[in-house]
């Protein structure tokens, strides 16, 4: 028996069904699904339904961990019995790929697909799983699109230490963006509520390079400015409240790409000299010459990097 939870139109609840249990083709692999994760896109999605708009009735779902429960004919890589995380590529089509349902079809030939590490305890795997979309969004777009070093590379003697401003370091993103800089040898810059203060200046290595984002939008920007100026600049919100202050402060220094985390949903007036830029960051992990980071991210990134230190997923 087969359980799925599916948008049967736009802005509609979720619907539980009883569908088939889909067979896997020659090269997919059924996996029984044990913990799925919500992100905040798939809410966008049942909301507004974009971006993109999907075909209904739509299964949602793209963050999992589960058991291999079957493996096609010609899959020699995977086992049934195998624990394993999966975070679904945005261009993956079809219902049966969707994560909300009992048992999911994957491709043995998807790239992220992560073997879990023995002894992995059931916390540990709900809170890898709640952020994996991020978790591999962050080397997709500092390794993969803008070329930076990662955790456990050397930094090269007379190599410039760059300075990177992560607007929004107390949020998922921001949070596993400001370890993975700072492991990686960066200068970061961030900014947190009073609430969080005290985790975010931890994680970034540095008191005075965290800034109270309650303060009043032109204080923010001073801060900010007075800590820069900026190599590369990532607003993790990047909604109509913070995009006008990221976006000032590369102004400032003359203009510049803003990464962004989301596209704008309405439209926004960016000073001129500012490019805001928006992908599917992990989408860099599958380009012609980023083969080697996208086994690094499967291989060592994601299942070890809790141990290893540079990702650290809950409060203490």
């Amino acid at each position: 028996m087969n359980e799925v939870a599916i948008l049967t139109s736009p802005n509609s609840p979720l619907t539980l069904r009883i569908l088939p249990i889909p067979r896997p083709s020659a090269y997919e692999l059924l996996i029984k699904v044990s913990l799925v994760g919500i992100n905040a896109i798939e809410a966008k999605i049942a909301k507004r339904s974009t971006p993109p708009p999907p075909s209904y009735p739509f299964i949602p779902g793209s963050s999992y961990t589960g058991t291999i429960s079957a493996v096609g004919s010609q899959v020699t890589k995977y086992q049934i019995g195998d624990r394993v995380l999966i975070s679904k590529r945005f261009s993956t089509q079809g219902n049966a790929y969707g994560a909300y349902q009992r048992y999911v079809l994957v491709t043995a030939e998807e790239k992220m697909v992560v073997r879990l590490p023995e002894g992995m305890n059931n916390d540990e795997q709900a809170a890898l799983v709640a952020l994996i979309m991020n978790a591999s969004c962050v080397p997709g777009l500092f390794s993969g699109r803008l070329g930076l070093r990662k955790p456990g590379d050397e930094v090269q003697e007379g190599e410039e230490r760059e300075k990177i401003l992560i607007y929004g370091g107390s949020s998922s993103f921001g949070r596993l963006a400001v370890q993975y800089l700072r492991c990686a040898g960066y200068d970061v810059v961030t900014t947190s509520s009073p609430q969080h203060m005290g985790t975010v200046c931890e994680l970034s290595g540095s008191e005075g390079n965290v800034i109270d984002h309650t303060l009043p939008p032109d204080q923010i920007i001073a801060d900010i400015r007075a800590r820069g100026p900026y190599d590369v600049v990532v607003d993790m919100v990047s909604t109509l409240s913070t995009i006008p202050i990221t976006s000032r402060v590369l102004e400032a220094q003359g203009g510049g790409k803003l990464f962004a985390t989301q596209p704008a949903f309405s439209l926004e007036n960016l000073p001129e000299g500012v490019e805001r830029v928006f992908e599917p960051w992990s989408d860099s992990l599958y380009e012609e010459g980023n083969e080697g980071l996208m086994e690094w991210v499967v291989g060592t990134y994601l299942p070890f990097g809790m141990e290893k230190g540079w990702m650290r997923l809950k409060e203490r």
